[in-house]
């Protein structure tokens, strides 16, 4: 499991992603576009989904463990492998795969009411600052 320096959840999450932000946008729990103005393939994250003590000293927490969970959002149908929901999706898997995150991934697939494409990790980790 990936132990991140960090003062917060979102900052740990924001840490192991933000390598990806030249390529994808990355949005902090909400998105906060306009809806005609959001881009064609972009990255939700969500942290504290669950929050828990990960490592005691001295009978306080000097680690946390948390879940987040990010979400890939994309205007396409993802029908080819390499339309860029599907393109999006192998950067984000190589970036998990690259370092020592835990995390189980969920493609939730077409939304025809929304026309859009999305695919969901949960990942966990742990942090906690010095």
């Amino acid at each position: 499991m990936q132990v991140v320096n960090a003062e917060s959840a979102m900052d740990a999450l924001w840490e192991m992603f933000s390598a990806l932000k030249d390529d994808i946008p990355i949005y902090k729990q909400t998105v906060d576009e306009d809806e005609t103005n959001l881009p064609d393939s972009y990255l939700l994250i969500r942290s504290d989904i669950t929050n828990s003590a990960g490592m005691f000293g001295d009978g306080k927490a000097l680690l946390r463990r948390s879940e987040g969970d990010v979400i890939l959002i994309s205007k396409t149908a993802g029908a080819t492998s390499d339309d860029i929901h599907n393109l999006n999706i192998a950067k984000v898997k190589a970036l998990l795969d690259a370092s020592d995150a835990a995390y189980e991934g969920y493609n939730l697939g077409y939304n025809d009411t929304l026309k859009e494409s999305q695919y969901t990790w949960s990942v966990r980790f742990l942090y906690g600052g010095e």
